[in-house]
């Protein structure tokens, strides 16, 4: 049978054994303690940390917290940490000293974090820079809150000056559409107008009787391939006055490349002899060229000169007599303005007197000459037109 340990081993040995266990039991109640005093040192700083949480918070809501205050609880908090440090101060150097004695490793402490004082003054620092860093953030948002609500005036303000102005700039608005229109407008036709399409490419002459459409043309040949907008009527009666048997024109511009001109010929009345030989004129004196086979038939003026009083009565007697009258009339004759005398084709001859009621001595002499046998030579008087005479005939006096 195997006897207890220490039983075999001498009475002194057994002494030491029983006093080195009574010290390990005093350094297990040692770190018992220790740890202890950690746990209940870790339950006091999760306390403050949950404490210090519900703090900020609480300042988080308030509008700005109170610098001093919060220092205070700083130091609160400062007092509970200097204790909690004692104790691990103390525990730790009893247990560094017994595991000296033991020969056992010393228990990991919390570093020492200097003296009570140092410990204030770190606390006090921290607490300035806490404070600076809140003093920041408060600035901070100070800074912003300004600015945005500078910018809500700014858009208040600008709000208000739209809603004061907007008659004014609906009115701008509408201007600039409206001259922006009539500009486009304006460029557009200008370019429309100078453009290759809206060239003249045509002149087309009408009313021309006795003049050749070719002579207009020709007159007109230098408007070709010019812008149509340009063509103007000041500028074709320039072209135009070189030639006599026009009295007027009406121009007509028909988009995009064609000209019309419609002439008003001038109407032949008579010949007279110039210095260039037997020449047609109109009622105006104008001479309108040789004697053709067309106007060969015209009476010849005997005595007249163009321009003069006698050739004002005859251009009077010429406007107002009938076509078949004047192509029956031989010669005019005009002694005095007021003494006018027309000499048919069939050798009647016509007292017409002066240019006064010229168009009813016309419709009279029309009305003479359909009732008289143009074989029988006679005078027709005319110069009363109310009470007309026929001498040479078997008629006597009286209106048809």
């Amino acid at each position: 049978m195997r006897r207890p340990d220490g039983f075999e081993r001498p009475l002194g040995e057994r002494a030491e054994d029983a006093a080195a266990h009574d010290d390990r039991g005093a350094q297990q109640g040692v770190a018992a303690e220790v740890r202890e005093v950690i746990r209940l040192d870790a339950l006091r700083r999760r306390r403050d940390e949950a404490r210090r949480s519900a703090a900020e918070a609480d300042w988080g809501r308030q509008a700005r917290p109170e610098p001093r205050r919060w220092a205070l609880s700083a130091y609160a908090d400062l007092d509970d940490d200097a204790i909690a440090e004692d104790v691990h101060a103390a525990t730790g150097e009893q247990g560094a000293a017994t595991g000296a004695e033991q020969g056992d490793a010393p228990a990991e402490l919390p570093p020492e974090r200097g003296s009570h004082a140092q410990r204030v003054d770190r606390a006090w620092r921290k607490a300035q820079r806490e404070q600076r860093r809140l003093d920041r953030a408060e600035m901070d948002d100070a800074k912003r809150e300004a600015k945005a609500a500078k910018r809500a005036r700014a858009r208040k303000e600008r709000s208000e000056v739209r809603r004061f102005t907007a008659p004014r700039r609906r009115q701008l608005r509408v201007a600039l559409i409206t001259a922006g229109g009539l500009g486009l407008a304006l460029a557009l036709l200008v370019a429309l107008v100078w453009s290759p399409l809206m060239a003249v490419r045509e002149v087309r002459v009408e009313g021309a009787e006795r003049i050749e459409p070719a002579v207009v043309q020709e007159a007109l040949a230098d408007q070709l391939g010019e812008p149509i907008a340009t063509v103007t009527e000041a500028g074709v009666a320039e072209r135009l006055q070189a030639i006599p048997q026009i009295e007027s024109f009406r121009l007509d511009v028909v988009p995009p490349s064609t000209v019309i001109v419609r002439l008003v010929e001038r109407r032949p009345v008579a010949i007279i002899e110039t210095d260039a030989g037997a020449s047609v004129i109109d009622a105006a004196g104008v001479v309108l060229g040789q004697v053709d086979d067309t106007t060969a038939a015209l009476p010849r003026l005997d005595g007249v000169e163009i321009g003069s009083e006698h050739f004002e009565a005859v251009a009077t007697v010429l406007v107002s007599v009938p076509a078949e009258v004047l192509e029956a009339t031989e010669r005019i004759a005009a002694p005095t303005p007021s003494d006018i005398r027309l000499t048919l084709a069939t050798g009647q001859t016509v007292e017409w007197g002066g240019a006064e009621q010229s168009p009813l001595k016309a419709d009279v002499v029309a009305a003479l000459m359909a009732t008289q046998d143009p074989a029988a030579a006679a005078e027709l008087d005319v110069r009363a037109p109310e009470h007309p005479v026929v001498r040479g005939s078997s008629a006597s006096t009286g209106s048809p």
